[in-house]
């Protein structure tokens, strides 16, 4: 039986798949393999992490003032050290060399399928996985399961804790999927509640909120709209008073459909690269304060 066509720009020519707000796990079109199927812990995706790196406790990255600006603007920023473990998704060796200040930092990247089809976008960029930013001594884990819901970060967390190698950064890009489960009063609390027990658990790690990106097929829901602003502006303030980065996408312009997909979640290719490049940005802003 034929294989349905998928889009071109998509990385390994895949499906991102319907909207990625599914209740328990997400909804899959034909022709998405066995492991791709979300679970809880199933489907996430681990590129650029595994036993690779180093078995020593976390390094500390210089502790500065963080002003919540968006990645091509002026950043500064302060935290801690990661090393990866493979979740049995795919495992990408991490740099062999320490940066130029002679260190070695760790970031994981968690989220739901946006971050599962930007690893597979950074895998063939250049630079890769690691953002290009390998020369800096930065090794990047992601962490990318389809569907995800925030209730699950925790859950996730509390898993990789065991890592021998706490991150230096986190980046969360996750909520997404709960924009319309909850007012968003109740969910910048819940997020901020949890985000004080991620502190708690990883010592002088610097979070990174990526701010939520709205979809364009979703603009008939107000918490889409005048919520979803509200609520990355509130989060962001929090996480930067902790001393943390928030990463605001000002090249997010929902008339131009050459950054979305057709579905109206995803994003395109060009959409892809913008968010990665902030990715990268807001981290190399970081690395430069060594």
């Amino acid at each position: 039986m034929p294989q349905p066509k998928v889009p071109a720009f998509l990385p390994g020519g895949r499906d991102p798949g319907v909207s990625d707000g599914g209740a328990a796990g997400v909804q899959e079109r034909p022709g998405c393999s066995g492991s791709e199927r979300s679970s809880a812990f199933g489907g996430v995706v681990a590129a650029g992490g595994g036993a690779a790196g180093p078995s020593h406790p976390s390094s500390s990255l210089p502790g500065v003032a963080v002003r919540g600006v968006s990645a091509s603007g002026p950043v500064s920023s302060g935290g801690t050290a990661v090393g990866g473990i493979s979740s049995g998704g795919v495992v990408e060796p991490g740099p062999s060399s320490q940066g130029s200040c002679g260190r070695s930092y760790s970031l994981w990247i968690i989220g739901h399928s946006f971050i599962h089809w930007a690893s597979e976008r950074a895998a063939i960029r250049p630079g890769g996985r690691h953002l290009g930013l390998s020369h800096l001594g930065l090794h990047v884990s992601w962490w990318g399961q389809r569907g995800m819901r925030w209730s699950q970060l925790l859950l996730l967390l509390e898993r990789l804790r065991s890592c021998p190698r706490h991150p230096d950064l986190l980046l969360l890009h996750l909520g997404g999927n709960d924009v319309d489960a909850c007012s968003g009063k109740d969910l910048v609390n819940l997020i901020k509640d949890d985000l004080r027990i991620v502190l708690d658990w990883f010592p002088g790690v610097l979070l990174i909120w990526s701010d939520i990106v709205p979809r364009p097929r979703c603009l008939a829901s107000r918490r889409w709209t005048r919520g979803l602003s509200k609520l990355n502006r509130q989060v962001g303030k929090w996480v930067v008073s902790q001393g943390g980065l928030q990463l605001m996408h000002e090249w997010v312009d929902l008339s131009c459909g050459g950054l979305f997909h057709k579905d109206g979640v995803h994003l395109s290719a060009v959409g892809w690269d913008l968010l990665l490049d902030d990715f990268a940005s807001g981290c190399e802003r970081v690395l430069a304060l060594c």
